[in-house]
């Protein structure tokens, strides 16, 4: 199991991992936090007015093509991406927003989870989160709180 906060995640984080496990014939389950509905867009031919209004299905589409090319399973938690804050002082984070989810709310579902799927091995990020990302560092408080619960 591969615990991500955003779709796009499983690609930069884990994807030789996840890949040669499902080679060796180990059933691999994605899980994925947000929709990224807040993410940035990094690529110049994708920035564009239409992209970002669309940018939640875009996500979804492209989470489903790397599903198919990784040969994983997926399942979305359905939390609301915090976006990454600028500025100095950093501003709040939305109200509504998987970061400010408090702990057991977040945590409840991944521990279904793990109850039904009993990976052997459960990926995640590490306390700061890889980079200093609001999902992502929650993602981590999620995964070891739900790994201990399970």
């Amino acid at each position: 199991m591969a615990v991500h906060a955003h779709p796009d995640d499983e690609s930069s984080k884990g994807a030789a991992t996840m890949a040669r496990y499902v080679r060796e014939g180990v059933e691999v389950l994605v899980v994925t936090c947000t929709g990224g509905e807040r993410g940035s867009i990094l690529n110049p031919a994708m920035d564009r007015p239409e992209v970002l209004a669309d940018i939640a299905a875009i996500r979804a589409a492209e989470m489903e093509a790397a599903r198919e090319i990784l040969g994983v399973e997926q399942a979305w938690l359905g939390f609301v991406d915090s976006g990454l804050p600028e500025g100095d002082p950093l501003p709040p984070l939305p109200e509504d927003c998987f970061a400010r989810q408090p702990l057991d709310v977040a945590s409840d579902p991944l521990v279904r989870l793990i109850r039904e799927f009993r990976p052997h091995v459960v990926l995640t990020y590490d306390e700061r989160g890889g980079y200093p990302h609001p999902d992502h560092i929650k993602v981590h408080e999620i995964s070891v709180e739900a790994f201990d619960a399970a």
